[in-house]
C-alpha cells in the first residue's frame, strides 16, 4: 500500500474513533439525562420515611363488634416482631435469597434469572430483589415497560440507602399480595389459617411465601375449586421448603417433616372487604366522614382509620330481628318493608339502625331510616297537641271530637274523617289515645297551624311544613329518623340532641383524631308542655291505640297510619331511649287496611323490651317529682287530689310499681261517674294522680266508640283544605 494510502486509511479510522466518541458520548449522554429525569420524578428520602401502605378504615359498634372493612385492599399491617423467623426466612428464600448481601440490586441473581428463561427451566426466583418488588408496589403500576425497570431500580437503590434491611422486610410481608383478597401476611394468615401471622407454623409459612409469584393460580382456594385438590399449592409450597433446607434456614429433616404436613385452610373464608354487619348504619357513619367530617373517600379507603361508633351491636341484633319477624309476619297483607332507629334522646347517639330488611342488601341501599320521607299520619298529632300545651292548655282540657267541616273563604269546605262514632267534647287525653281525627284538626285550628308547624321545626322536622289544618294529620312527610329525635325531645325533658352515629376517630397509629361531643340544644319547651305530652304519650300505651306497646316499662308514643294505609309508624321513648318504627312499601303501595298499632307497635314493643335491659346508659328511672301531673285548668277550683291506693305486684321486693283504678275513657283516676274502670300497672311516678274530668255523674258524650287501632289521614276528593293563616296560597285538593 503506498504512503498516500495509508495517510487516508488513518484518517478514516481516526474519523471513525471521533464519530465513535461522539455517539457513544451522546448516548451516555441521553441515558444519563434520563436517568436524571427519572430521578427527579422520584419521591423525596423524606417521603420515604412518611410512607405508610394503604390500610383501609375499620368501623367498630361501642361494645366492640367489628361491623366492616372498608378499603381498596385488605391489609393489618404488623411489626417485623410480630412475624415468626420461619415466615421471614421463607420469603427470603423463595424470593430473594442474597437479600442480606445486595444493596438493592442483585446482578448475580439477574443473569442467574435470565439464564433460566434462555434454557426454558423453571425459576426458583425471580430477577428482582425483594427491594426492586418493594419500591414497584409502592409507587409504580405494574405495566411492564423499560421506563418503569429503570425507575424501580433507582428506588431500590434509594430504598436501600434510607431504610435498614429490617424496615425493607417488613414493610415488604405488609405489602405484597398473597391472593384471595390478602394484602400482607397478616391478612393472608387470617384468610388461609383463621390465625394470627405470629401464630404461623414452618408448613404454613412456606406455602404463604410460595404464592406471591403467582397468587391466583397457587391460592389454595383457587387450587382446590380447579381440580379439587391442593396439589399446585403443595408443589410450591414443597420448593420454598427445599430452598430453605438449601439455604441452612432449617434442616432436611425439618423440611422433610413439612413437606408431610397436609395442607388445612380455613373452613369459612372470611370476607376480604366491604360490608360485614349493620349495613344501613356503616353507610350513614360512611357519609358522616365524608359529607360532615370532609374525609375523601381515598382517605377512607386507605388511612387505615379506626372508627368507633354509638351502635351497640346487641341492639342491632334485637332491632334486625324484631323488624324482620313482623315485616315476615304481615307479609300477607302487602307488608314490603320495615324500618327501625334507636336514638339515645339525651346524647342524639344512634344505637341501632334497620334502614330495611329486604335483601340482599346491594340491591336495596336506599336507606329508609335516613332517605325515606313519609307522611308521619297521626304520629304528627304529638307535635300539634304540644303546640296547644305549650300556650297554656293541660293534658285534661276539652275539644270537641265531632268531625265539624271548616268552610274556607273560597266556599269549600275541609272535614276529616273519623274512624269510629266519636261526638262531643272529651279531654285531650283520651282523644289522643283514641286518636280522634276531628279533635286533633280542631286544636289545630284553635291553635294555627302555623304554630303547629313551627312546633314541628322547632322539635327538629326538616321538610316544607304545609300549614293547613290537614297538617294535624300528619301529611308534611318526615323522615324516621327525624321523627326519633323529635318525640326525643320529649323524653330528654326539652333538649334537643343531634343523631350521630360516630363516637371517636383514630389514625393508624391509635392517636385520636376527633372525639365527639353531643350537639344538644335547648328547645326551651316549658315544663308544663313535656309533661303533659307525657301524660297523653302515656295514655295511648295504657288505654289508647298503642297498647301492644304496654309490655315495656315506662312507655311513652303514638301511632300513625298515613292515608290509604301506605305508611304505619310507632314512636315512642321511655327515659333512655327513643325508638321509630315505620312499615310501608318501598314503592308507595298500599297495605290491606294496617295500622301503626297492628305491625308497627308490636315490633317496638318486641325490640325495646329487650333494648332497655340491654342499654349501657341507663339513665335514673323517673321519680314521682320528675312526673308531676299537670293540673287541669277546669274546674277553677282544684279538687282534692284523692289518695291512690296501692296494691303490690308481684314482685314484693319491687317498690315502684303500683296499680291504681282508671277510666279507660280518660286514662285518670276513675269516679263514682265513670261508667267503667280498670285496673292498670304503673311505675312510680307515672300514674295519673288527678280524678278523671269527664264524668261526674253522667254517662259520657262518646257512646258506642268503636276503638280501632289508628286513623288514616283523610283525603277528601271535594273539599278545599283551608288555606294558612293570613294566606293565599291555596292547598291541593287531596294530601
Amino acid at each position: 500500500m503506498s504512503r498516500s494510502a495509508k495517510r487516508r486509511m488513518k484518517k478514516l479510522v481516526l474519523w471513525a474513533e471521533i464519530l465513535f466518541i461522539l455517539v457513544l458520548g451522546a448516548g451516555m449522554g441521553v441515558v444519563l439525562g434520563a436517568f436524571y429525569q427519572m430521578n427527579a420524578l422520584l419521591p423525596p428520602d423524606s417521603a420515604l420515611d412518611r410512607y405508610r401502605a394503604p390500610v383501609g378504615t375499620k368501623i367498630y359498634s361501642s361494645d366492640g363488634e367489628l361491623l366492616a372493612l372498608l378499603a381498596e385492599e385488605n391489609r393489618e399491617p404488623v411489626p417485623l416482631d410480630r412475624i415468626p423467623k420461619v415466615m421471614q426466612n421463607a420469603m427470603v428464600a423463595i424470593e430473594d435469597s442474597r437479600f442480606y448481601q445486595h444493596d438493592g440490586l442483585d446482578f448475580r441473581g439477574l443473569t442467574r434469572a435470565l439464564v433460566a428463561n434462555v434454557s426454558g427451566k423453571e425459576m426458583a426466583q425471580g430477577g428482582s430483589t425483594i427491594t426492586q418488588q418493594l419500591a414497584r408496589n409502592m409507587y409504580l403500576s405494574p405495566r411492564k415497560t423499560i421506563s418503569r425497570k429503570v425507575k424501580e431500580i433507582l428506588l431500590a437503590v434509594q430504598i436501600e440507602r434510607n431504610w435498614t434491611k429490617r424496615q425493607i422486610l417488613e414493610a415488604y410481608l405488609n405489602q405484597v399480595y398473597f391472593g384471595a383478597g390478602a394484602y400482607g401476611i397478616q391478612s393472608a394468615s387470617k384468610i388461609y389459617f383463621g390465625k394470627n401471622a405470629k401464630d404461623l407454623t414452618l408448613p404454613e409459612a412456606a406455602l404463604l411465601a410460595g404464592l406471591p409469584q403467582q397468587p391466583s393460580k397457587l391460592s389454595p382456594y383457587a387450587a382446590f375449586q380447579a381440580d379439587g385438590n391442593f396439589k399446585a399449592s403443595k408443589n410450591r409450597r414443597d420448593m420454598v421448603l427445599d430452598r430453605m433446607a438449601e439455604l441452612k434456614f432449617i434442616t432436611a429433616d425439618q423440611a422433610a417433616k413439612a413437606k408431610a404436613a397436609p395442607i388445612k385452610v380455613a373452613k369459612e373464608r372470611p370476607r376480604s372487604t366491604g360490608f360485614f354487619k349493620a349495613k344501613y348504619f356503616v353507610q350513614y357513619v360512611v357519609d358522616q366522614l365524608r359529607d360532615q367530617m370532609g374525609y375523601p373517600q381515598d382517605i377512607i379507603d386507605k388511612a387505615g382509620l379506626k372508627v368507633i361508633t354509638t351502635l351497640n351491636w346487641k341492639m342491632q341484633q334485637a332491632a334486625e330481628k324484631a323488624a324482620r319477624s313482623g315485616r315476615d309476619r304481615w307479609r300477607r297483607a302487602r307488608v314490603g318493608e320495615v324500618a327501625l332507629v334507636c336514638l339515645d334522646p339525651h346524647t342524639g347517639a344512634v344505637r341501632a339502625m334497620v334502614g330495611g330488611v329486604n335483601e340482599p342488601w346491594e340491591k336495596y341501599q336506599y336507606n329508609c331510616v335516613t332517605q325515606a320521607r313519609r307522611m308521619p299520619g297521626s304520629a304528627f298529632k304529638a307535635f300539634v297537641y304540644a303546640a296547644a300545651l305549650e300556650r297554656g292548655d293541660s293534658p285534661y282540657s276539652s275539644v270537641n271530637a265531632a268531625v265539624n267541616p271548616i268552610r274556607m273563604p273560597d266556599g269549600s269546605v275541609y272535614a276529616p274523617k273519623n274512624h269510629g262514632r266519636y261526638s262531643g267534647p272529651m279531654s285531650y287525653t283520651q282523644a289522643f289515645a283514641i286518636s280522634a281525627n276531628g279533635a286533633a284538626v280542631n286544636v289545630a285550628v284553635k291553635v294555627g297551624p302555623r304554630n303547629v308547624a313551627a312546633m314541628a321545626k322547632r322539635l327538629g322536622l326538616q321538610g316544607d311544613m304545609r300549614a293547613y289544618p290537614s297538617i294535624a294529620l300528619g301529611t308534611s312527610e318526615a323522615s324516621p329518623l327525624e321523627m326519633a329525635a323529635a318525640y326525643g325531645v320529649f323524653a330528654a325533658r326539652g333538649k334537643r340532641a343531634e343523631p350521630t352515629g360516630i363516637v371517636q376517630v383514630r389514625d393508624q397509629d391509635d392517636s385520636v383524631l376527633v372525639d365527639f361531643q353531643p350537639k344538644v340544644v335547648d328547645t326551651r319547651l316549658k315544663s308544663n308542655t313535656i309533661l303533659g305530652i307525657d301524660v297523653l304519650t302515656r295514655a295511648v300505651v295504657t288505654s289508647g291505640t298503642g297498647r301492644p306497646a304496654s309490655i315495656v316499662p315506662n312507655a311513652h308514643g303514638k301511632t300513625g297510619t298515613s292515608e290509604e294505609y301506605t305508611d304505619a309508624w310507632f314512636v315512642g321513648y321511655t327515659p333512655d331511649l327513643v325508638t321509630a318504627v315505620w312499615a310501608g312499601n318501598r314503592n308507595n303501595k298500599p297495605m290491606a287496611h294496617i295500622y301503626g298499632g297492628t305491625i308497627s307497635a308490636p315490633i317496638w314493643a318486641e325490640f325495646m323490651k329487650q333494648a332497655v335491659e340491654i342499654n349501657p346508659g341507663k339513665k335514673k328511672k323517673l321519680v314521682a317529682s320528675q312526673a308531676k301531673a299537670v293540673e287541669p285548668r277546669r274546674p277553677r277550683r282544684p279538687r282534692r287530689v284523692p289518695r291512690v291506693v296501692s296494691d303490690r305486684t308481684a314482685d314484693d321486693n319491687d317498690r315502684n310499681h303500683l296499680r291504681v283504678a282508671v277510666c279507660p275513657a280518660s286514662g285518670l283516676l276513675a269516679t263514682r261517674g265513670c261508667p267503667s274502670r280498670v285496673t292498670e300497672e304503673y311505675m312510680l311516678g307515672e300514674q295519673p294522680l288527678v280524678r278523671c274530668s269527664m264524668h261526674t255523674g253522667s254517662r259520657p258524650t262518646a257512646s258506642k266508640e268503636k276503638k280501632r287501632d289508628d286513623t288514616p289521614a283523610p283525603a277528601p276528593a271535594t273539599a278545599t283544605v283551608a288555606p294558612a293563616e293570613n294566606s293565599t296560597e291555596r292547598p291541593p285538593a287531596t294530601e
